[in-house]
């Protein structure tokens, strides 16, 4: 299909903000052009359609980065020009065992046709190839664009950056050059290598860039379901700072606001770009960070990344939002650290000179009785609550400091205790009872207080299947203390085991039952419909607590699991060989979503291989996986037989992170020159720190992976718009002096 500048802009824009559609259209135009251009540097067309491929996927990747979408084309051919060279540093073998499979593939093609005609077919192709690849590089490339579809001298020249006089020019010159009757062959032959012949091309692509997670109408990942292709849109429309499309979207669905993919939200996006306008929006609409699993991506990582990246006006409309709805203040660190600190006259002294950081917080919320009752000080919850502290403050992720008391702070743990505070946490949660914290139901069915919980539950039946200010299910904090009785009056009102709440998105009942081996409360949750293969975010399964807990203690509450069809999952298969059954038996924890990250993590050649012997072609497979959880096959035959089983090596995930990102970060050398020398991208960008593989050696001070990845080429200054992602820039700020030397003395031309 010709190209047209009409619409160009406008398609680019709107594919920018995540429209699918739009993006097909770019691919449909530029297909035949991509492939042109690519078997002009490689020889090839079946290695350009590979290459042309990796680049209409990169490039849906980065294109909110393109800040003049007039600019497609040539910035496009940049891409392609890029995935070629990676295609001509691969190795040789690797080259030979692509023909053989092109042979073998012609071979095949041969049965059921006229052997005679396809060989002649491949003869002539062969010869024209050969007298185009003889002609000088600019006008093979001229004619392989001109003749491969029916683009005008305009548009071969607007993706070459040339004038379309100057096209004129280099195809006379290349006719004249070509015999007739060999020219009449280009033009017979060329156009039938065109991915336009057919939609297969295209079809591919478009499998190729949306997170297969997202690939639903009904995707759960936080609380509420929503449509994960609309979710996935908003992402990139944040991303790309286009806030009309932000707006109608959220008009449509607000929920979507809080969309959850990794931790992650669409503010995210919008932060890490700089687009304040939408930011703004966001917030408007109710993003909140806060909701991010266990705080992990929450209020106090965005406020770092428009810190380092000079953002002002998103930094400004951050803290404005954070101070509304959970007081924060920067000033609040000397308060937080007398308290950490157990220092009672320090604590005194910062309230005698700013008495108003007693209604203040951290970047996560944690005000002073927060931090009092995480660090088990109930003299301080007296002194905090007598000046005037809300026992009922909400931090980020929505715990009051009584909930704190049973939940606990996931970034501030038990072993960060002195001796000498409370080893019970109920001496905690008693006392901010008695200085008059509300005693809700969730406290009320922790504690096994049947009384309460009756008394509640008759003013408001609901409430038994109502999560609370945390997202945390009245059954969970009954269920994982064993009160089996109450747990049964909330099943009776209707509380569902399987209500996804926080971390749980099969719910937290069975699980916290399992963690403290309460095998009656347990039994009954199973009774009435609770998975048996529920997890917890980041703390594995029912299974899997139940060993980690009680050992052989929990051999019944296993068993009982087992019967209720509860299936162990990889990552407790600390065996290599029970793994390597599953995988022979084909059994159902192949299909585990953590099943690649634990194969990959064990780094066993021969277990991959018979993982590999039922499975010859991974390519679908690990098409969109999140890079197996950080995990990636180190060691070199493993690479190479992984990657002659279609795994797309330049592959990178959501967020943009590579494999070879992941060699770098961990400083495998040897791992990283075969991913290189299979053509992975040495420059390629990822979007959480905006950096190269070399970057994240740099931030992690590795010095040898710096100084390799440097003697490959590596680009110092890349990406060359943003000094805050640069390699420098986080060896600096880390502290790696060694690091900073390697690349100050490459930089300066040493």
């Amino acid at each position: 299909m010709p190209m047209s500048d009409t619409n160009l802009s406008s398609l680019v824009v709107r594919a920018q903000t995540g429209d699918r559609a739009a993006y097909d259209d770019i691919v449909l135009r530029f297909q035949d052009m991509a492939v042109g251009y690519a078997s002009a540097l490689l020889g090839d067309f079946h290695l350009a359609e590979d290459a042309a491929q990796e680049a209409f996927v990169g490039a849906w990747t980065e294109l909110p980065r393109l800040h003049k979408p007039a600019a497609f084309p040539g910035w496009f051919k940049r891409i392609v020009f890029m995935r070629c060279s990676r295609v001509l540093r691969k190795r040789q073998t690797v080259a030979i065992e692509h023909a053989a499979a092109i042979e073998h593939a012609a071979a095949e093609s041969l049965a059921g046709s006229d052997p005679v005609e396809e060989l002649e077919s491949r003869d002539e192709k062969a010869r024209v190839m050969g007298a185009i690849g003889r002609l000088p590089d600019e006008e093979r490339m001229a004619t392989l664009l001109y003749y491969i579809s029916t683009y005008t001298h305009r548009e071969v020249g607007s993706f070459l950056g040339l004038s379309a006089s100057t096209v004129n020019n280099r195809l006379r010159s290349a006719r004249k050059r070509l015999r007739k009757e060999m020219l009449k062959m280009a033009e017979r032959e060329i156009p039938g290598q065109a991915p336009s012949r057919d939609d297969r091309f295209a079809q591919r692509i478009a499998s190729l860039l949306q997170p297969d997670d997202l690939k639903t109408e009904r995707y759960q990942y936080g609380i509420e379901a929503v449509d994960g292709h609309q979710a996935w849109a908003l992402f990139c429309a944040s991303g790309a700072g286009d806030l009309a499309r932000v707006s109608a979207m959220l008009d449509r669905d607000p929920r979507l606001v809080n969309a959850q993919y990794w931790y992650q939200f669409p503010i995210h996006m919008a932060v890490r770009e700089g687009h304040a306008e939408v930011v703004q929006l966001l917030l408007q609409a109710g993003a909140d960070p806060g909701q991010s699993r266990y705080t992990y991506n929450s209020w106090d990582k965005l406020l770092d990344i428009s810190q380092e990246r000079g953002f002002n006006s998103v930094q400004a409309l951050l803290e404005a939002a954070m101070r509304e709805r959970f007081g924060y203040d920067p000033a609040f660190e000397e308060l937080e650290d007398a308290i950490k600190s157990r220092d009672q006259a320090r604590v005194e002294a910062v309230l005698a000179a700013r008495s108003d950081l007693i209604h203040a917080s951290d970047a996560l919320g944690n005000g002073p009785l927060h931090w009092a009752v995480i660090t088990r000080q109930n003299d301080l919850v007296d002194i905090f609550v007598a000046r005037g502290a809300s026992l009922e403050a909400r931090r980020a992720d929505g715990q009051t400091p009584l909930l704190v008391s049973l939940n606990g702070d996931y970034w501030f743990r038990s072993r960060d205790l002195p001796a000498e505070a409370p080893k019970d946490t109920w001496v905690i949660t008693r006392h901010l009872l008695a200085c008059g914290a509300e005693y809700a139901l969730s406290v009320a069915c922790a504690a096994g207080d049947e009384e309460r919980v009756d008394a509640v539950l008759a003013s408001n039946p609901v409430l038994a299947r109502t999560l609370d200010h945390c997202r945390r299910s009245p059954l969970a904090y009954a269920a994982g203390r064993g009160h089996t009785q109450i747990v049964e009056k909330l099943l009776d009102l209707g509380a569902d085991p399987n209500l996804p709440e926080e971390n749980a998105p099969r719910g937290g009942a069975l699980f916290g039952a399992c963690s403290g081996n309460h095998i009656v409360t347990a039994k009954l949750l199973l009774e009435r419909g609770a998975d048996p293969n529920a997890e917890v975010d980041s703390s594995g399964s029912c299974l899997t607590t139940v060993e980690y807990n009680h050992g052989t203690d929990g051999h019944r509450m296993q068993a009982m699991l087992h019967e209720y069809g509860a299936v162990t999952p990889p990552f407790a298969m600390v065996d290599d060989s029970e793994l390597e059954r599953a995988v022979r038996e084909g059994g159902a924890v192949v299909s585990h979503p953590q099943f690649l990250h634990e194969l990959m993590g064990r780094n066993n050649a021969e277990l991959i291989n018979v993982f590999l012997d039922s499975t010859p072609d991974v390519g679908d497979l690990f098409r969109l996986t999140d890079i197996w959880g950080g995990n990636y096959p180190s060691d070199p035959n493993t690479i190479r037989a992984l990657a002659s089983h279609g795994l797309d090596l330049c592959r990178a995930n959501w967020i943009g992170r590579t494999f070879l990102h992941g060699c770098a970060e961990k400083g495998d050398v040897e791992a990283a020159r075969v991913f290189l020398e299979l053509g992975a991208d040495i420059d390629a960008i990822e979007l959480e720190y905006g950096g190269t593989p070399l970057a994240a050696a740099a931030r992690s001070g590795k010095a040898e992976m710096v100084r390799f990845l440097l003697d490959q080429g590596a680009d110092p200054n890349a990406p060359a718009e943003s000094v805050w992602a640069q390699p420098l820039y986080w060896a600096e700020k880390e502290g790696h002096g060694k690091v900073v030397a390697l690349l100050r003395d490459r930089m300066n031309g040493g």
